[in-house]
């Protein structure tokens, strides 16, 4: 387990002497266990509605940095929140709201509903899950095809927008097969490691994007194609009638939620 610094350990003392803290995550690089000598301490401080409510916009904002330039370093970066926003976040779709509490260190929690939300906002339901598989499915496809047409025509750089599209659609899959949202986009490849990932998806999700090779996504749904038909997911014969489902304006809602095109 990768340790607070010091500085950030005498502001979190402060922290729960202050009735109006409710609870205190650390959320960033290091409860994930990927910090190194460029990480601080991310964290996110939980007030009550009424304290959060008093703070200015410009406030919400707790930092400390130690020395001075060209060595000063950031200490903490402390994001004041209310409980009742976090809660909220049980609701979400979006992946930036829910896959930091997966890793989420509780390191503070003044009467049990910080753990309680942190537990509730990270869980995936199974009909989300579904979804997910579908169109992360479609849209992984419709990058891999798209992108080599794109590249054939010579178009470089569109080509690699592309392929990453598809990049993040086939994360998509992968951590959803593992019950799991999808990490910040610059945590992609060290959370990729951290996955079962039998198939071994995620070196061709990184080398697809890297090597500008479209068909590597392609490659990715073969692989997964038995354990995709496990959760429901139609072979790739069945992915044309598929594709007109989902796309069709009656499931618009639900594609805005789900889909990457």
């Amino acid at each position: 387990m990768q340790e607070i610094f010091p500085g950030t350990a005498a502001r979190l003392e402060e922290w729960k002497a202050d009735p109006n803290v409710l609870g205190v995550l650390l959320v960033g690089s290091k409860s994930h266990e990927h910090g190194d000598e460029l990480s601080d301490d991310d964290l996110e401080i939980l007030l009550t509605d009424e304290a959060y409510a008093r703070i200015a916009p410009k406030d919400v904002l707790d930092l400390l940095f130690e020395g001075e330039a060209p060595n000063k370093k950031l200490i903490y970066d402390g994001e004041y929140l209310s409980l009742s926003a976090v809660e909220k976040r049980v609701d979400s779709p979006h992946d930036l709201y829910r896959w930091p509490y997966q890793s989420t260190r509780i390191l503070f929690d003044r009467d049990g509903r910080t753990s309680a939300a942190v537990k509730a906002v990270s869980e995936m339901s199974a009909e989300f899950r579904r979804l997910r598989l579908i169109h992360a499915t479609i849209d992984a496809g419709v990058a891999g095809r798209r992108g080599q047409k794109t590249l054939k025509r010579g178009f470089e750089g569109a080509g690699r927008l592309v392929i990453a599209r598809g990049a993040k659609a086939l994360s998509r899959i992968v951590f959803a097969l593992e019950w799991r949202w999808v990490p910040l986009d610059h945590w992609l490849e060290a959370e990729l490691k951290t996955l079962e990932d039998p198939a071994q998806i995620g070196p061709l999700i990184i080398e697809a994007v890297v090597e500008t090779r479209p068909e590597l996504l392609l490659e990715g749904l073969k692989r997964l194609e038995d354990r995709l038909f496990e959760e429901g997911v139609p072979r790739p014969a069945g992915r044309a009638d598929l594709f007109y489902e989902v796309l069709h304006p009656s499931r618009a809602a639900e594609r805005a939620i789900h889909g990457l095109y």
